[in-house]
């Protein structure tokens, strides 16, 4: 004998609440959940903690929160999603959408109402950007590690008894003062090295940017000559 109970409260309608929950993932995020039939996707995005642009108040007049419904049987998630497991599409969402993306699954997520399981995609252009929330300033040691670096040198002036070239002199004092070594010259750099060093009385500013060019500058003068490339 088969017994069928009538619950009631007060009079009240209950059929709202014993209405089916279906399936609803939402990616790229992955939020999931079983969402009451008949809620919107947007209003399913928000119970899942999915933030989806919007700024009409679910009115169908911005379009901002168009999303792509999936079609078919998807192992990964365990779900077998469907377009049709939506309320069919109105005259209002189509002003937003064109034929071939209504045929891709588009729809605005605040007026399709949910009807079976769904694996919802929401496009980068639909996804709320979160707010960025500034702590307060506090004191930090941080490693500057800039992209030029001068160094400073005085070279020895050549003489009849040490004739080591300008370059080859440059790049010894570089390499005991500082460590840099490695390095070459560019033809048209060494042609214009030995005014360089001796208008500035054997005393040069080397810049080296970012550990590859290097820059001779004149001691005095604002004048500069590329001169070489750090060879790793």
């Amino acid at each position: 004998m088969i017994y069928s109970q009538v619950m009631e409260t007060g009079g009240k309608d209950m059929s709202a609440n014993s209405k089916q929950k279906h399936l609803v993932i939402f990616q790229p995020s992955g939020r999931r959940g079983y969402i009451r039939e008949g809620t919107t996707v947007k209003e399913a995005s928000r119970q899942l903690g999915v933030d989806l642009e919007g700024i009409c108040g679910d009115k169908a007049v911005c379009g901002k929160c168009r999303v792509r419904i999936e079609e078919g049987f998807f192992e990964k998630y365990g779900i077998e999603s469907s377009r049709k497991h939506l309320t069919p599409i109105s005259d209002t969402e189509r002003k937003f959408s064109n034929l071939q993306q209504e045929r891709s699954g588009y729809r605005l997520a605040c007026q399709a109402c949910i009807q079976g399981d769904i694996l919802v995609f929401v496009p980068e252009e639909s996804r709320m950007e979160k707010q960025v929330v500034r702590k307060a300033a506090t004191d930090r040691a941080i490693d500057l590690k800039p992209a030029l670096r001068k160094y400073y040198v005085e070279m020895m002036a050549a003489t009849l008894d040490d004739r080591l070239g300008d370059w080859e002199r440059l790049q010894a004092e570089l390499s005991r003062e500082f460590g840099l070594s490695n390095l070459t010259i560019d033809y048209q750099a060494l042609l214009t090295l030995q005014n360089v060093v001796r208008q500035g009385d054997w005393k040069v500013t080397v810049s080296v940017w970012m550990g590859k060019e290097v820059i001779v500058q004149q001691l005095q003068k604002v004048s500069a000559v590329k001169i070489a490339e750090f060879v790793e």
